[in-house]
């Protein structure tokens, strides 16, 4: 019993020590995005002309959290509102025009600061295709300033975001 009583703590010191020692899932993260930020332009190339995705002067905030976990949301800046102020009766055309107005989707990500990528570990998304993606977004960091490209997903194949760090 007595030599039970001596292995036991030292199993869980052992096990403890193993926990404080394995690094945290968000130790990819880096410092440089985490932050909130607010979106600037989501743009796609179409017969080489710059088209706005959702439309001029967008809304959008994305946020990085220090412990790996994001939520990004964009909506196009003239959704309509609903005629009846009920959402749950809205008419087919207020709900295609909202529905396509708007993307969202969280989860976790890492940073691969060699590669210069945003990897997103998508949950879940307002385009549901993506619910379980990982998705590798290449990206720049300018001062305040940060731009990724996307996957095609909006029908005009891979677009451009550019969000900048609020204050």
């Amino acid at each position: 019993m007595k030599s039970m009583l001596q292995t036991l703590p030292a199993a869980a010191l052992v096990a403890l020590a193993l926990c404080l020692a394995a690094p945290p899932s968000f130790s990819q993260t880096a410092p440089d995005v985490v932050g909130s930020w607010s979106l600037v332009s989501l743009t796609a190339t179409r017969s080489g002309s710059e088209v706005e995705v959702p439309g001029p002067h967008p809304h959008g905030q994305l946020i990085f959290g220090g412990d790996g976990r994001y939520v990004l949301v964009g909506l196009r800046a003239d959704l309509p509102k609903f005629a009846s102020d009920n959402r749950l009766t809205g008419t087919a055309e207020e709900n295609q025009r909202i529905v396509q107005g708007n993307f969202a989707h969280f989860g976790t990500y890492t940073v691969d600061r060699a590669g210069q990528v945003i990897v997103f570990h998508i949950q879940n998304s307002t385009f549901p295709n993506w619910d379980g993606d990982v998705q590798r977004r290449p990206f720049t960091l300018d001062g305040d300033r940060l731009t990724y490209i996307t996957p095609g997903s909006f029908g005009y194949g891979a677009s451009k975001v550019v969000w900048q760090r609020m204050k």
